[in-house]
């Protein structure tokens, strides 16, 4: 298996994540490999077994030492063959499989897969931020959802929306600059890719004066011709 793809560092430490049992699972499934491995926290890996290119949710992303590190639980043996496992559910009747299925889904609390609403994250950062109004320490539940869920997940368009309504519903001086610096931040490195969406933020900056973190992004991201815009 030629591993040359991933340096020797990565090689190591993959092996040593491998031998400190911290592979979760291993499962082949056609040539690709899944798993759940452990480390800063818990990462969901797959490994192209013909390529041998691993993709991770790890920071690192691409032939990370958790994709080395399911590699070394396949070479060793230490793996779940998904095909058979698949190929014995076929074997299974209609009600067998639905009580699996079941049991899965309530373990896991997969239900959003069942459930559709018209709610989008937007909506809920909205109503997060009304509830700050009920209470003052709902501000942090609002500054938690936005880094864990908001500013991964939310589009250009959403994060340019969500200003108005934190600067309309956030009092406090420090607390407001804090979340508006996260949230400037976020839209200057998606601006790397997407010049517009800085544009737009440079004419909302223009509106609001709390916005003035702005033109230090440009100079500190030096954007100089953005000055001008």
């Amino acid at each position: 298996m030629n591993d040359d793809i991933y340096d020797e560092m990565v090689r190591e430490r993959g092996r040593e994540y491998f031998l400190k049992n911290m592979v979760k699972y291993c499962v082949k499934r056609g040539n690709t490999l899944h798993g759940t491995v452990y480390g800063g926290d818990s990462y969901i890996t797959k490994v192209d077994l013909k390529t041998k290119t691993g993709i991770c949710t790890c920071p690192y992303q691409y032939n990370c030492k958790h994709a080395y590190a399911l590699l070394e639980s396949y070479k060793s043996g230490k793996y779940v063959d998904g095909d058979e496992l698949f190929l014995n559910f076929s074997k299974l009747d209609k009600l067998e499989i639905l009580k699996i299925f079941e049991s899965i889904v309530e373990k896991h609390n997969l239900w959003d897969e069942f459930t559709t609403e018209d709610k989008t994250l937007l909506d809920t950062a909205k109503n997060m931020l009304e509830l700050t109004k009920i209470e003052k320490k709902n501000v942090f539940t609002f500054t938690s959802f936005l880094r864990n869920q908001f500013l991964k997940n939310a589009g250009n368009e959403e994060l340019l929306l969500i200003i108005p309504d934190v600067i309309k519903y956030i009092q406090e001086r420090k607390k407001l600059e804090e979340i508006l610096f996260l949230i400037v931040d976020e839209l200057f490195e998606r601006g790397k890719t997407d010049k517009d969406i800085l544009k737009k933020l440079i004419e909302l900056s223009r509106k609001y004066r709390e916005l003035w973190m702005v033109k230090d992004n440009i100079l500190d991201y030096e954007y100089f011709e953005l000055l001008e815009y």
